[in-house]
Parts: C-alpha cells; sequence; structure tokens
C-alpha cells in the first residue's frame, strides 16, 4: 500500500477536488492508527488475560478489520462537471472512474457527520472527517445543488454534536478497560462492556437520527421530491 507515483496519477491528486486522497501522508495516518489501536489493544489482552494466543488472536482480528476498511475507502474526484472514483488500493497508476454528469440537475445533501447522498439516483459518498467544506465548495463549483443540512444541524446543536464524538470515545476506552481487567469473568468488565456497547449506539443515533427525524415539512428531501415527481 504505497502512493501512486504514475504520470497518469498525479493530475488526480492535485486537483482541488479529490477527496479521501490516496497520499504517502494519508497511508501513514492510517498505518498510525493500526500500529496505535494494535498496542493499546494488545496491552489490555496482555494485562487481562498474560501472554497467551488471545493476543495473537485479536491482532489478527484488527488486522483484518483494518484491511477491509482500507479496502472499502473510496478516492472521489470532481473535476470539472464529472464526479469520478477509484479504489483506494487500485492498481498504481489508474485512472478515475466516471460516475455521473454533475450541474443544475444535481443535488447534494449532507446526511450525516461523514455522508453525503447525491441525488438523482441517491449515490452515497462518505468522506474523511474534515473534508465537508471542500467537498461543499467543489460540487457548488460544479453548478450542484448543494444542502448542507448537516453543518447548519452542527452549528445549532455543538453541544450534542460534541457528546456524539463523546460517546464513541468513551465506548472504546470502555472496551479496553474491560478487556484489562479481565472482561465478562468480572462483573465490573461486564458493566463496562455493556456501557461501552450503549456509547457506540448513542454515538451512532446521534450520528443518523437527527436527518431521520427531520421537520420533512420545513424542506421535502431530495427522495421525496423524485417520489412525488413519479407519481
Amino acid at each position: 500500500m504505497v502512493e501512486s507515483i504514475g504520470p497518469t496519477d498525479r493530475p488526480v491528486r492535485r486537483r482541488p477536488g479529490a477527496f479521501n486522497e490516496r497520499t504517502r501522508r494519508s497511508v501513514l495516518i492510517r498505518v498510525a492508527i493500526y500500529v496505535g489501536v494494535a498496542c493499546v489493544g494488545g496491552l489490555a489482552f496482555l494485562i487481562g488475560y498474560g501472554p497467551s494466543w488471545v493476543v495473537g488472536y485479536f491482532l489478527l482480528v484488527w488486522l483484518g478489520g483494518w484491511l477491509a476498511n482500507t479496502l472499502a475507502i473510496t478516492e472521489w474526484t470532481v473535476a470539472g462537471h464529472q464526479l469520478g472514483r477509484r479504489r483506494w488500493l487500485s492498481r498504481p497508476g489508474s485512472r478515475p472512474a466516471s460516475i455521473m454528469e454533475l450541474g443544475p440537475h444535481v443535488e447534494c445533501v449532507h446526511e450525516t457527520r461523514v455522508r453525503w447522498r447525491v441525488w438523482p439516483g441517491g449515490a452515497s459518498i462518505d468522506l474523511l472527517p474534515g473534508q465537508a467544506a471542500r467537498f461543499a465548495f467543489a460540487m457548488e463549483g460544479a453548478d450542484v445543488r448543494v444542502y448542507d443540512w448537516r453543518r447548519d444541524w452542527s452549528r445549532r446543536h455543538r453541544l450534542l454534536g460534541a457528546a456524539g464524538l463523546l460517546a464513541y470515545a468513551g465506548a472504546f476506552v470502555a472496551e479496553f478497560v474491560a478487556i484489562a481487567i479481565g472482561g465478562l469473568d468480572r462483573p465490573l468488565g461486564a458493566v463496562l462492556v455493556a456501557a461501552g456497547i450503549a456509547g457506540l449506539l448513542a454515538g451512532v443515533l446521534i450520528d443518523v437520527l437527527p436527518w431521520e427525524l427531520r421537520d420533512r415539512f420545513a424542506r421535502p428531501s431530495p427522495a421525496d421530491e423524485a417520489r412525488g415527481e413519479g407519481r
């Protein structure tokens, strides 16, 4: 998994409308995340269970999950009026495949913290954190109607958004602490495992439910509009 340096690849990464870019920096960040979680998790298993096959099993499962997540990443490009994509671990030098023609007939909706939805068609675009503003700017430059609902909602509910991040962080801390003290074999470990699951669910609900429960009468969603046109 290395940075692509082929001549046909350079223009893709240098375009201002490239997102989830496969660069040397992004590769190093992903490797650092993998190593960090592997070290913390491995240490927790060592403390809770001592040197055993359990540690190796955890590292193997974590490696599989990390590779699966890396394979699932898509590098998106907005070039002119074309939306393109390619897999993060695609062949070096490969060109992004054209997905659709952009323009005033297209609407892009910011649904959750990392997910955008493009209409017509309803294709989902998952972006790494911190790229929402750049993505909205690039889509507007392609004459796409951008409905950044999530950004507006986050400004009005800053505390709730922060609570979602804390719920995710607390869930992972609780799980690692539960492992370090012996897992489900001890009452406190069982309580921490349950608390971790609850924290993870709370984070997901804070991310997803605001969009699902929004006031549809204030502004029909693109899906509602599409169904109305089909009648």
